[in-house]
């Protein structure tokens, strides 16, 4: 799997950084994996990188900024091309290469400023143009971790380049609105990770594969996804991370089998760092993992409603617009979908209006939808278009997540509690071997460019929407069953 012989001094760029923060395995695996054993570039990764140089020319162009272009992807030409423009002072360097040793950036901006450097009376700082807020938590101000890092790194080479370290960068968000970040409280954490890094690259240090939500996008995941199941890995339960895995192996505890005889014991072993409810939340997850199939731990109680709906949307994020209204109907065991699909963006509002006249003229239902995505993205849009209040708290009012139901009353052999992992277990198949919301999005866009020719396109992303509908009634159809079975064994015990 691995050739030693690419072992040597390392190219470091502020995208390892990143990478490194979601997942430290992709690291080493990049290096010096079997490319062969990579899964093909998704559809929806090219477009991520597309729409990430559109974004940026449109900030350029919304904001009115004068760059000098680094044109070039010859690495050293594109350093030598943005030394001359720093020197001579421009204002504005667009993919300006920097480089100095083993370290290589490429950061969006470089901005002059006043000071003193080795290139004079002024000296430059980093920014990064993002489509996304700048932000994890606004109210709070907490920055992007990923984010903060990226500016330490191109500021770290600037500092090398142009003989003094700025002080400061700056993101651009995804609303062209300008955030100055102070580097000096990132510094720890981005020496920290630099050298953990450069150790990985090196070969000097490895790590193992750890399964999550990150898994989804990666082209490494068919890979890791195997080497969990022959390893019977304990990231393949749900919520072991990487750090609680590294907790229970400094106890002894390797696999899930392991794990899943702790169940045998009278008390749970304590672990340092692991809380005994956390533990035995894992045990337990661990036993229904090795069974293979999911159980009730708790009873459901689900209203009673003449008129059943299962909901879903879908979304195009780079244009953060909602495209797609999808329910079933359900009246016993009569069925029928309904869809309010938006051709174009400028059709955003009316497919919305056309959704809530529909909702306006139904009476004794129940709502069932998957996750807080639903409720999230219509509450957003309660407040960009016009909407009957007593009407939108009425729908989620009378409404249930079954993901919530999921979490807190079942187990289930997976790691993942998508509406497409827990239906899969129940027998339920999409017409799609890969599905996902992403991948519509990608569809709708494809569409975009030629309505006229992409009905094919259209019914595909509606029947990727009803199957996600219908999947729910085979989940909410299982809670009921469990739910009657779960009272029965109380009863007769």
């Amino acid at each position: 799997m691995v050739d030693e012989s690419a072992f040597k001094t390392p190219l470091i760029t502020a995208t390892h950084i990143y990478n490194y923060l979601v997942c430290p395995h992709r690291i080493y695996l990049d290096a010096f994996g079997d490319a062969a054993l990579m899964n093909e570039e998704s559809d929806f990764e090219k477009l991520l990188w597309e729409k990430g140089a559109i974004h940026e020319e449109e900030v350029i162009q919304r904001l009115g900024l004068e760059v000098c272009r680094v044109d070039t992807e010859d690495p050293e030409q594109g350093e030598q091309e943005t030394l001359r423009l720093m020197k001579s002072g421009e204002d504005l360097i667009y993919q300006g290469v920097l480089a100095s040793g083993p370290m290589r950036g490429r950061p969006d901006l470089l901005e002059k400023t006043g000071g003193t450097s080795r290139f004079g009376s002024h000296l430059y700082i980093p920014i990064e143009l993002k489509s996304g807020s700048a932000y994890e938590d606004q109210e709070a101000g907490t920055l992007k971790e990923h984010y903060a890092l990226q500016l330490s790194f191109y500021a770290d080479v600037l500092g090398k380049v142009q003989g003094v370290k700025p002080a400061q960068g700056k993101i651009i968000d995804g609303e062209f609105e300008t955030v100055w970040v102070e580097l000096a409280p990132f510094e720890e954490n981005y020496r920290r990770r630099l050298k953990e890094v450069g150790l990985l690259l090196s070969g000097k240090a490895t790590s193992d594969p750890c399964i999550g939500s990150v898994c989804g996008q990666c082209h490494w995941r068919s890979y890791c996804q195997s080497w969990a199941k022959e390893k019977d890995d304990l990231s393949l339960i749900r919520r072991v991370n990487r750090s609680r895995r590294d907790r229970l192996r400094r106890g002894g505890i390797y696999t899930v089998k392991d794990l899943a005889n702790l169940a045998n014991k009278r008390k749970l072993p304590s672990y340092e760092g692991v809380s005994s409810k956390a533990l035995g939340e894992m045990v337990r997850r661990a036993v229904v993992t090795k069974r293979g199939t999911p159980v009730m731990n708790s009873q459901v109680q689900l209203p009673e409603a003449e008129l059943e709906l299962f909901f879903d949307i879908e979304t195009e994020p780079w244009q953060d617009i909602c495209y797609l209204y999808g329910i079933i109907e359900r009246r016993g065991s009569d069925e029928r979908f309904v869809s309010f699909f938006a051709d174009s963006a400028a059709e955003e509002e009316h497919t919305w209006n056309s959704f809530w006249d529909y909702i306006s003229r139904l009476e004794n239902y129940h709502m069932y939808h998957y996750a807080p995505y639903e409720k999230r993205i219509l509450t957003r849009l309660s407040e960009k278009f016009s909407c009957d209040l007593e009407l939108f708290t009425e729908f989620f009012a009378n409404s249930s997540d079954l993901y919530r139901i999921v979490e807190r009353h079942t187990d289930w052999p997976s790691h993942s509690y998508s509406i497409k992992s827990v239906s899969k277990l129940l027998g339920f198949r999409y017409s799609e071997p890969d599905p996902g919301g992403l991948k519509a999005a990608t569809w709708y866009l494809e569409f975009l460019e030629d309505p006229e020719a992409g009905g094919a396109l259209k019914e595909k992303i509606i029947q990727y929407n009803r199957e996600d509908c219908e999947a729910m009634i085979i989940l909410k159809d299982w809670l009921v069953s469990k739910s009657v079975e779960f009272e029965n064994k109380r009863g007769k015990s």
